[in-house]
């Protein structure tokens, strides 16, 4: 059964071709993740990585598991936390206004980056 959704760029990302990739059912621990999920997970990260390789010119890029941070019988992280991966390409720098305001500027719209990456051949 395939728990995974295709990547997909958020609504509002805060880098050029940010991507992210959700289970389709919820759950809240990546460490929960059954063996042939893993391997639906594995293939579909490589898909995503090949892909922003070929139309970014192998971007050097940053790789984020989010996961719940607790994880017992009190917790109410389980019942609301979904767990997902980021991946985002080193393409523009971090500077003052960013560090300085918590707000980042993308010049990349979310839609042309999801297409250009959907139209790459891999």
């Amino acid at each position: 059964m395939n728990i995974l959704t295709r990547t997909l760029s958020p609504y509002a990302p805060r880098f050029p071709f940010e991507t992210w990739i959700l289970p389709k059912m919820h759950d809240a621990s990546f460490e929960d993740i059954q063996k042939q999920n893993m391997e639906n997970l594995a293939r579909i990260l490589s898909e995503s990585l090949k892909r922003m390789s070929k139309v970014l010119n192998d971007p050097p890029y940053n790789f984020i598991i989010h996961n719940s941070p607790l994880k017992d019988e009190k917790s109410t992280y389980e019942d609301y936390y979904h767990w997902h991966i980021e991946i985002m390409p080193k393409l523009t720098h971090v500077a003052g206004f960013e560090a300085g305001s918590g707000f980042y500027i993308n010049p990349t719209p979310p839609e042309e980056a999801a297409k250009y990456l959907k139209e790459a051949e891999i």
